[in-house]
C-alpha cells in the first residue's frame, strides 16, 4: 500500500477536494478525478485536507463548498457544469456565498465557438454553461462545451470549478489551474522520484526496500500497485536533495532490470518502442488469448508506426497453421497452449512481416477450456528476434479479462527484457 508521503514545508497550503454528481453517490460512475487532483495538489506542495462528494442538490453542494472554504485556501470541484437540469454547481456557488448569476460574454462565445468547430447548431440550453457567480473568471476548456471558472474569496482562499468529464478536466488543470497556482500562491513543491516496476510485488518490494526508512529518515517511501506494475515513490523536502538523491540510488540498484522508467509518464509501451526505435528494428504481433489487445496496447502509444509493422490474431489452430506457419505436427504433439507453440507463433510473425521481432501471447483465458495439465489461466509467452528465442509460462487466476491483461502486459515486459538483453 502507499504511505503517507507528505513532507513539511516552510508554507502551508491546504486544499479540498468537492467532487459533485447524484451518479458518483450511487456507484454508477468511479470518482477518478479526486484522486488525480489529490496527486496533483500534493505534488505542487499543498496538503489535501479533505474530500467529499455531493449529490445533486443545490444545499447539499452549497454546504459542502462553505465547509471546504472553511478549512482550505485551495478548493477545487469537479462536475455539475453541464446543460442540464441536474447540472446545478454555479447555482449552488451562488447560494453558498450570497453571488448573482450572470451570463459571461467570455464563455459563452466559447460555448457558440465549441459548436461551430463541431458543425453543430447551438442548443438553447448550453447558454446554462455560459452562466457564472459574477465576480468568477472564465476557464477555458479546450475540449468540451463546458467553460470552468475561477472564484477568489477575500482575497485569500480560491475556488476552482472543473467539468466532471476526466479528460477535460485534466487538460484545465494542466493548462490553466496548476500554473495559476503555482504562480499565485507560490507553493513549495516536495522533490519525488518514482520508479515504475514489473516483476515485482508490493511485498517483495517492501522486503527489498524497508530498510530505507531507517537509512535515510528524510525521505518517505510508498508504495503503490496500478496493474499491471507497481510503483516505488521517494518524495523529501526540497532542503533534502542530497539524502533523496542517495537514496533513489539505492532503489535504482537494487531493482535492477525490473525497474523499466523512472518518468511517471512514461509507460512500458513507451519504452518498448523507444528501445526498439532506437534499434531501427521493428515488431510483429501473433495474438491467440489475448485476441488484439497487445496490439491495442501498441497502438495506443503514439508514435507507434515507427516500430509496429503488423499484427495477427490467430485464435484457431486453422488461423496458426495458415497465417504463422506453424507447423500440424507442432500443434498436434503440444497443442495450441504450449511452449513449441508460441515461439513457432512468434517466429512466423516475424517472418511474414519482415520484422526483426516478433511477440506471441497463447493461452486459456477461462473461466472454462482448461484440463488439469493446462488449467484455466494457462499462458505462454513467446518472443523471437535478434537475441534469439524465449518463452516462458504464466500461471494465472480464472477471471477471463484480467488473465488478457496480465498476459499482454507480461508479454511486453518480456520483450523489454529481450531487447535489453540484445543490447548488450
Amino acid at each position: 500500500m502507499l504511505a503517507s508521503l507528505a513532507v513539511e514545508t516552510t508554507r502551508d497550503i491546504r486544499a479540498f477536494i468537492v467532487s459533485q454528481g447524484e451518479e458518483l453517490l450511487c456507484g454508477l460512475t468511479i470518482d477518478t478525478n479526486a484522486s488525480f487532483l489529490a496527486e496533483q495538489l500534493t505534488g505542487l506542495g499543498m496538503r489535501v485536507v479533505g474530500m467529499v462528494t455531493a449529490g445533486d442538490q443545490v444545499d447539499v453542494i452549497a454546504n459542502a463548498l462553505r465547509d471546504a472554504v472553511a478549512r482550505a485556501q485551495v478548493v477545487v470541484c469537479t462536475g455539475g457544469l453541464g446543460p442540464t437540469g441536474d447540472d446545478l454547481t454555479a447555482d449552488a456557488v451562488a447560494r453558498a456565498f450570497d453571488l448573482e448569476l450572470v451570463l459571461d460574454e467570455e464563455a459563452m462565445s466559447q460555448v457558440e465557438q465549441r459548436y461551430a468547430s463541431l458543425g453543430r447548431p447551438m442548443p438553447h440550453s448550453n447558454q446554462r454553461q455560459a452562466t457564472i457567480p459574477e465576480g468568477a473568471q472564465v476557464v477555458p476548456n479546450p475540449l468540451g462545451t463546458a467553460p470552468g471558472f475561477h472564484l477568489e474569496l477575500h482575497d485569500k482562499v480560491h475556488l476552482w470549478f472543473l467539468p466532471g468529464v476526466p479528460s477535460e478536466m485534466k487538460v484545465m488543470w494542466a493548462e490553466t489551474v496548476a500554473p495559476s497556482l503555482t504562480a499565485t500562491l507560490s507553493p513549495e513543491a516536495p522533490l519525488r522520484r518514482v520508479f515504475r516496476v514489473m516483476g515485482q510485488g508490493e511485498s517483495a518490494l517492501q522486503d527489498l526496500l524497508g530498510d530505507l526508512p531507517e537509512r535515510f529518515p528524510d525521505v518517505a517511501l510508498g508504495f503503490r500497485a496500478r496493474m499491471p506494475e507497481n510503483h516505488v515513490k521517494l518524495v523529501a523536502g526540497p532542503t533534502h536533495a542530497e539524502q533523496l538523491h542517495d537514496a533513489a540510488r539505492v532503489v535504482r540498484e537494487r531493482l535492477g532490470k525490473n525497474c523499466f522508467s523512472e518518468q511517471e509518464g512514461l509507460h512500458l509501451t513507451g519504452v518498448v518502442g523507444a528501445l526498439l526505435t532506437a534499434r531501427g528494428e521493428r515488431l510483429a504481433l501473433a495474438e491467440s488469448c489475448t485476441g488484439g489487445l497487445l496490439g491495442h496496447l501498441c497502438v495506443s502509444e503514439a508514435g507507434s508506426s515507427a516500430w509496429l509493422d503488423r499484427g495477427f490474431i490467430t485464435y484457431s489452430n486453422e488461423a496458426k497453421l495458415e497465417h504463422l506457419g506453424v507447423s500440424p505436427q507442432v500443434l498436434e504433439e503440444h497443442g495450441a497452449v504450449s511452449e513449441a507453440t508460441v515461439l513457432a507463433m512468434a517466429e512466423g510473425a516475424a517472418k511474414a512481416a519482415t520484422a526483426q521481432w516478433g511477440l506471441a501471447v497463447t493461452g486459456i483465458a477461462g473461466p472454462t477450456g482448461g484440463s488439469p495439465e493446462k488449467p484455466v489461466g494457462t499462458v505462454w509467452l513467446g518472443v523471437s528476434g535478434v537475441s534469439g528465442q524465449r518463452a516462458r509460462r504464466l500461471q494465472l487466476g480464472r477471471d477471463r479479462n484480467s488473465n488478457r491483461q496480465w498476459a499482454a502486459w507480461s508479454a511486453l515486459d518480456m520483450l523489454r527484457r529481450q531487447l535489453l538483453r540484445a543490447g548488450q
